[in-house]
């Protein structure tokens, strides 16, 4: 009778080598998939909460719209649209320094070579505020598909005004654009006292 083996034979230990090294890399090649996935899906958030914050300012900026000269105290229009660009007055200009200043902000909002520009100062410049413009980059790399002014009648618009009442604003605003990993987000923004005010 043969004397029982003790140990693995060389081709048990190769088998069992090679088994460890095919578990070993299945191991790693999971771990970086689900690295990768964890960048993408923290780099969607990040666009998500960029555009959010886009768009939030965009509608804080339009609901607070008041029917006020764009242009000075002689100019008969309050807000100023076009295909890539809206100009309005809004109120609500927090203050906490207390500044020699009124609550209302001239601001402008463009979408120019992939980028979405948001400029703002006081409408009715003074000493304190010498009415120069600050700029604010809202978002980057993104398209502008539409930007259209909705009328009382319900009629969308390319351009506003459409030689209506003095001080007018458009009943609500379209916008559509395509944002980093969110294509075709289309808003409709409804306005505060669309039906303006005539100031004499």
């Amino acid at each position: 009778m043969k004397p029982r083996q003790q140990g693995f034979t060389l081709l048990e230990v190769l088998i069992a080598m090679a088994l460890f090294s095919l578990l070993g890399l299945a191991c790693y090649q999971l771990l970086e998939r689900m690295m990768h996935t964890d960048q993408r899906i923290h780099q969607h958030e990040l666009q998500l909460r960029r555009l959010q914050r886009a768009v939030g300012i965009f509608e804080r900026d339009l609901v607070q719209a008041i029917a006020y000269p764009v242009n000075g105290s002689s100019a008969r229009q309050a807000l100023i649209g076009e295909p890539e660009r809206i100009q309005l007055v809004r109120s609500g200009w927090s203050n906490p320094q207390q500044q020699a200043r009124n609550d209302l902000l001239l601001v402008s909002h463009r979408w120019s070579d992939g980028q979405w520009l948001r400029e703002y100062r006081s409408p009715v410049p003074g000493p304190a505020l010498p009415g120069a413009a600050s700029q604010q980059l809202l978002l980057d790399g993104i398209r502008l598909e539409r930007l259209r002014y909705i009328d009382a009648q319900g009629q969308a618009h390319p351009n506003w005004p459409l030689g209506q009442a003095p001080l007018s604003l458009p009943r609500a605003i379209e916008l559509e654009l395509d944002a980093p990993g969110f294509p075709g987000l289309r808003r409709v923004i409804l306005l505060p006292g669309f039906k303006g005010l005539d100031h004499g």
